[in-house]
């Protein structure tokens, strides 16, 4: 009586069937479910059987033309619409947000998608949002720049309490990375990026040179942080300093020190580890400026070290 939502909500799969429920507006059988959330057939009978045990949910009908619905008189049908409702409408917001950026730049990309585990759905808290610019080589960089710097002027990451990784490609990059494109892309801006697609090249000895680079900071970055967790005193003492550097560099230097700033203003810690020891493009670029050596005391210096030593240990 108390807490039905620990009954209601208790799982992943609970959450999953009670969404489609009710974005369906009206009974549907099982076989329609199976469709609707790809859980299994089992699954789905469990799971429907437990939400009609709690009261939400209920069966209509009999045999082979059971179907299942939201019951509207349940107490907590109105409160279980609002969430599900604004859930979709945070995400529509977002992608909203970025197709308006994208069409106040200076000059607009040829073509803007998100693609990865979000595009796919099955990306978790702290995961970034990864967005690929395609443009030409001449201006991709000074393209994505000024992407970046739109996103924290407008405070898109601390709005909707996500990380963006903003990857300027080329079409050479599209031949060369499927991951851009392959297992489902959101659209946001300009032509299909499939439609610039050819058959992929062979990796050059220089592309693996650089991910060999990027492999070594990845690990590095898991040292950072431990450090960090340990001693998460040093997260203030760095957005201090970056304070007094932004206003001392040049623009180039000054966009990844404002990067820096606004992951550190508005991340969790969950949010920023996630970040900090993932591959995106993002992380990458900013693990080559990581800012937190300059506010370490000896203490914590000697720390990272041994914190170095036990991993390669390990």
């Amino acid at each position: 009586m108390k807490h039905p939502l620990n009954s209601i909500l208790g799982s992943k799969g609970h959450v999953i069937v009670l969404r489609e429920l009710i974005r369906a507006n009206h009974p549907v059988s099982h076989s329609e479910l199976l469709q609707r959330t790809d859980l299994s057939r089992q699954g789905v009978y469990d799971i429907t059987k437990r939400l009609v045990e709690t009261g939400v949910v209920t069966y209509t009908g009999s045999g082979r033309q059971q179907l299942v619905t939201v019951r509207e008189e349940y107490p907590l049908y109105e409160e279980l619409v609002n969430l599900f409702s604004k859930e979709t409408q945070r995400y529509e917001e977002l992608v909203d947000t970025m197709r308006s950026i994208v069409h106040n730049l200076k000059k607009q990309p040829e073509s803007v998608w998100i693609f990865g585990s979000t595009a796919r759905g099955d990306d978790e808290y702290g995961d970034p949002v990864q967005i690929a610019v395609l443009g030409k080589l001449k201006t991709i960089d000074s393209l994505t720049d000024e992407f970046r710097e739109k996103l924290i002027q407008n405070n898109v990451e601390s709005t909707f309490d996500v990380t963006i990784d903003i990857r300027g490609v080329t079409v050479a990059d599209l031949e060369t990375k499927p991951s851009l494109t392959e297992q489902g892309t959101v659209h946001l801006w300009g032509i299909d990026p499939k439609d610039y697609l050819n058959p992929p090249k062979d990796e050059t000895t220089s592309v693996k040179s650089h991910r060999d680079l990027d492999e070594r900071s990845q690990v590095e970055s898991k040292i950072w942080t431990e450090l960090l967790k340990s001693n998460p005193e040093i997260i203030p003492r760095t957005i201090s300093l970056l304070d007094k550097q932004i206003d001392k560099t040049s623009t180039g230097e000054k966009l990844e020190l404002l990067e820096w700033k606004n992951l550190l203003d508005n991340s969790s810690f969950q949010r920023l580890k996630k970040f900090m020891e993932s591959d995106s493009e993002k992380a990458v670029r900013l693990r080559q400026s990581l800012p937190f050596w300059q506010v370490l005391t000896e203490n914590e210096k000697n720390k990272f070290e041994q914190l170095k030593k036990e991993l390669k240990q390990s």
